[in-house]
């Protein structure tokens, strides 16, 4: 059966991606940053993974071994920021981009071997609208857009670098979700939706594709 690697399963799309996954027959690869959060599946394989921690990445490899891997969703990510410019909270913004932008990329360079052994060949980066430059009509948000934006730029390079190696990568915006990292309570999807809809897409897509910023339901987004 297919494996999937998920990473930020504590809550929200994390936990209902390991959920869904498994329902689907996947053999599902958990990852926490609070292991005591853990999903009590006992068919799953839970990890501790705080993907600012180097030390955590190295273990989980160790761990994993060269275990092929079809499917790698970097989800871990925390959410949006409200300063303003003269108030801002750098050490925030500066956590935003360690967690949403460099946290994936170690994620990729650590696990790249295992995914090029699989028979799927998938990475999904868990990406966000607000990453998009042209559709930023709003203006603020100054470290989730810039951390998105610069997730959007990894998964591009990632998408030429491995295409070689057959390995499709692709950004994916999840919507409003209404999830505490979400779009809040009035947000319009639940995650049982987007993580559905995000699956459907992560299905059909094509090695032709690789490389992609689209929506939940496969529409591009603007870059």
């Amino acid at each position: 059966m297919p494996s999937v690697l998920i990473t930020g399963c504590d809550a929200g799309l994390g936990r209902e991606f390991a959920l869904q996954y498994a329902g689907a027959g996947f053999t599902v690869l958990a990852t926490y940053r609070d292991l005591t959060t853990r999903l009590p599946d006992t068919a799953m394989r839970h990890f501790a993974l705080d993907v600012t921690e180097a030390a955590q990445f190295d273990a989980l490899k160790s761990a994993l071994g060269d275990e092929p891997i079809d499917l790698l969703v970097s989800n871990a990510g925390i959410g949006l920021e409200t300063g303003q410019i003269g108030a801002l909270d750098h050490a925030y913004v500066q956590r935003i981009v360690q967690t949403n932008t460099l946290g994936p990329l170690r994620l990729v360079d650590t696990l790249v071997d295992n995914v090029a052994a699989s028979a799927m060949r998938r990475i999904v980066l868990v990406s966000s609208r607000m990453g998009s430059i042209g559709a930023n009509l709003s203006g603020g948000h100054y470290g989730y857009r810039a951390s998105k934006a610069a997730l959007n730029a990894i998964g591009r390079s990632l998408a030429i670098d491995l295409f070689r190696r057959g390995i499709t990568v692709a950004m994916l915006h999840p919507g409003r979700v209404n999830t505490a990292g979400g779009g809040g309570a009035d947000a319009p999807l639940t995650a049982e939706h987007s993580v559905q809809s995000m699956r459907t897409t992560i299905a059909r897509m094509g090695n032709h594709e690789t490389g992609v910023f689209c929506n939940y339901d496969g529409q591009v987004i603007p870059w």
